[in-house]
């Protein structure tokens, strides 16, 4: 059964290029290393340039556990450690209707 998840992300401002340059490295690791994901795509807020999005589908709650688990992710996702982001991510699981 797919399970889904939205990501809200807020990156300090002035870091926008540095969070997309780390989450295009993210996505290459998870394209190459997670077959269970179906779906992570990123979306930029257009009120608030500072707030991304992350919509996530995965084909199994065991590949969604799997998520991020990989050397190529932890390395990829370093850089979001040094001040890049502003807050914790708030992540929603959310339910397939159709």
């Amino acid at each position: 059964m797919k399970v889904g998840y939205m990501a809200t992300l807020k990156v300090a401002d002035g870091k926008q290029a540095d969070f997309e340059a780390a989450f295009a490295e993210m996505q290459k690791a998870v394209a190459a290393d997670e077959p269970g994901t179906l779906q992570y795509d990123l979306m930029q807020d257009e009120a608030d340039p500072t707030t991304y999005r992350v919509f996530e589908i995965y084909e199994s709650e065991e590949a969604r556990k799997a998520h991020g688990r990989s050397e190529a992710f932890g390395a990829a996702a370093a850089p979001l450690g040094g001040g890049v982001m502003a807050a914790a991510p708030d992540v929603v699981p959310v339910k397939f209707i159709s």
